[in-house]
C-alpha cells in the first residue's frame, strides 16, 4: 500500500512539472468537503481494528504526505539533473559608411563540460533522491511506532475506565449499606467518613480518567488525519490476558539497515559529491564558437575557443561551504548511528524491567483478587463486615489499575523496540 501511495505522489508531481506554468488554485471549502467525505467513508460504524487504523493513518496523515511529496520532488529533479548548458548564438551586422558595404556574421557557441560537472550533478540529484526516499520510510516507521503506542495507551485507559465504572457501581451499593449501618449506630463516624471520602475520590479519579480518555481519542483522530466530523472512534481488540513476553532487541548489524541511518548515509554521500563538484569548478570549461561571416562580398568561416581565467576566485568560497556541509553531514550520520544504538540498548533494558514489574503486579493481583473472593464468601456467611469486604475489594481494584498502568508501559516499550528493528514489518 505504501508503494502505491508513494507512486501516486510521484505521478502527481511529475504531471505538474511541465514546461508551461499552470496555476493550481486552492479551494479551502472544496478541500474541507472532500476531507470530511473521505474521513466519513473510511470510518463507517465508528469502530476500527488495527489494520484499518494503520491503513487510514498511512493514507491521510499530513506529515507522511509531506514526506512523500518531498521524495516525489527529488525523483522529478533527478530525472532532469546533469543537463548541459544551452548553446547560444550571436548575430553581428556591420555597415561601412562611404563604401556602401554591409557585413554580417553568425556565431553559435557551446560550452563543453570537460570537467564532468553534469555527471556529478546527476549523481548528487540521485543521492538526494535516495536520501529523501529513506527519510520518507523513516518517517513512516516513526509514525507507525507513535500510532501503535497511542493505540496501546487508549486500550489501557479504556480498560481502566471500565474497571473504575464497575468499582464505582459496587461502591455505591456498599455506601448505601454503610449509611444504614451508620444510622443504626453500628458503624462509627470515622469509618463512615473514610468510606464516603473514598467514594468521592474514586468519582474524581473517574472524571480525570474520562478526560484523559477523551484527550487520547482526540489525539488519535488528529494523528490519523481524519476530519473532526467523524466524532469519537472506538478501537477493536483487547489487551493481552497475561504478561507479554520480551521482544528481541536489534543487533548493531541490523541497525545498519535502519531507514533513518540510510537516509543520513545518502545525504552524506551527496555532500561528498557536492564537494568534489565545487573543486572541479576551479578548472575552466572549454567553450567552442564557430563563426560564419560575410565580409566585403567574401564568405569567411572560423572557429574560436574560449576558457575562463580563474585568477582570483578559484571557487574558494563555495569549496569552504561544501567542506563545512560535508563535516555537518558526517556528524549527523554518526549522531544518528549512536542514537539508534543507545535506543536499542535502553529500550531492551527498559522492557526487561517493566516486564519484571508487570509480572510482580500480576502475581500480586491474583493474590488480592483471591483474598477478595474469600471475603465475599465470609461476608455471605456473616463472618465479616461490609467495611472489611469493601477494603478488600478496593485494594484489589487499586492493584488492577496499577497492573494496567504497568502493562501499558510494557506494551509501549515493546512496540518501540519492535519498530526499531528494520526487519520488523507487521503491517
Amino acid at each position: 500500500m505504501k508503494k502505491h501511495i508513494y507512486t501516486a505522489a510521484i505521478g502527481a508531481l511529475v504531471l505538474c512539472s511541465c514546461v508551461s506554468y499552470q496555476e493550481a488554485p486552492v479551494d479551502m471549502a472544496r478541500d474541507t468537503a472532500e476531507w470530511a467525505q473521505v474521513s466519513t467513508s473510511l470510518c463507517k460504524g465508528g469502530h476500527l481494528n488495527r489494520e484499518q487504523m494503520i491503513k487510514i493513518g498511512l493514507l491521510l496523515n499530513r506529515e507522511l504526505n509531506q514526506a512523500r511529496l518531498k521524495a516525489a520532488k527529488s525523483t522529478s529533479v533527478a530525472e532532469f539533473a546533469g543537463l548541459w548548458e544551452d548553446p547560444s548564438v550571436s548575430f553581428e551586422i556591420e555597415r561601412v559608411f562611404g563604401e556602401n558595404i554591409t557585413n554580417n556574421a553568425v556565431s553559435p557557441s557551446l560550452t563543453l563540460p570537460v570537467t564532468g560537472l553534469p555527471a556529478l550533478a546527476e549523481k548528487i540529484a540521485e543521492q538526494y533522491k535516495e536520501s529523501d526516499y529513506w527519510e520518507m520510510r523513516a518517517t513512516e516507521r516513526t509514525y507507525l511506532t507513535e500510532l501503535e503506542c497511542l493505540r496501546h495507551r487508549i486500550m489501557a485507559t479504556h480498560a481502566k475506565l471500565h474497571v473504575m465504572q464497575h468499582r464505582l457501581a459496587v461502591m455505591q451499593e456498599e455506601q448505601k449499606k454503610i449509611d444504614r449501618l451508620h444510622e443504626l449506630g453500628e458503624v462509627d463516624f470515622g469509618a463512615f467518613q473514610v468510606a464516603t471520602q473514598r467514594l468521592n475520590d474514586t468519582r474524581r479519579e473517574q472524571m480525570e480518567l474520562e478526560t484523559e480518555h477523551l484527550r487520547l481519542r482526540n489525539e488519535l483522530i488528529e494523528k490519523l488525519g481524519l476530519h473532526p466530523a467523524v466524532g469519537q472512534i472506538e478501537l477493536s481488540g483487547h489487551l493481552p490476558g497475561g504478561v507479554p513476553g520480551l521482544v528481541a532487541a536489534p543487533s548493531a548489524d541490523a541497525l545498519l539497515s535502519s531507514p533513518s541511518l540510510l537516509a543520513q548515509q545518502a545525504a552524506y554521500g551527496a555532500s561528498e559529491t557536492e564537494l568534489r563538484a565545487e573543486i572541479r569548478k576551479q578548472y575552466p570549461e572549454l567553450g567552442i564558437s564557430p563563426l560564419y561571416a560575410r565580409d566585403g562580398g567574401n564568405d569567411k568561416v572560423s572557429v574560436g575557443f574560449s576558457i575562463p581565467l580563474p585568477v582570483w576566485n578559484r571557487n574558494r568560497e563555495s569549496i569552504a561551504r561544501a567542506t563545512g556541509d560535508r563535516a555537518l553531514k558526517q556528524a549527523e550520520l554518526i549522531t544518528e548511528w549512536r542514537k539508534l544504538v543507545q535506543q536499542a540498548s535502553l529500550l531492551n533494558g527498559e522492557q526487561k524491567l517493566l516486564r519484571q514489574h508487570c509480572a510482580t503486579e500480576y502475581e500480586r493481583l491474583d493474590e488480592l483478587e483471591a483474598a477478595a473472593a474469600q471475603q465475599e464468601k465470609l461476608f455471605n456467611l456473616g463472618e465479616t463486615t461490609i467495611l472489611e469486604l469493601a477494603e478488600s475489594r478496593h485494594v484489589a481494584y487499586e492493584r488492577r489499575l496499577a497492573y494496567l498502568d504497568c502493562l501499558s508501559e510494557l506494551l509501549v516499550s515493546r512496540c518501540k523496540l519492535q519498530y526499531l528493528n528494520p526487519s520488523y514489518n507487521k503491517q
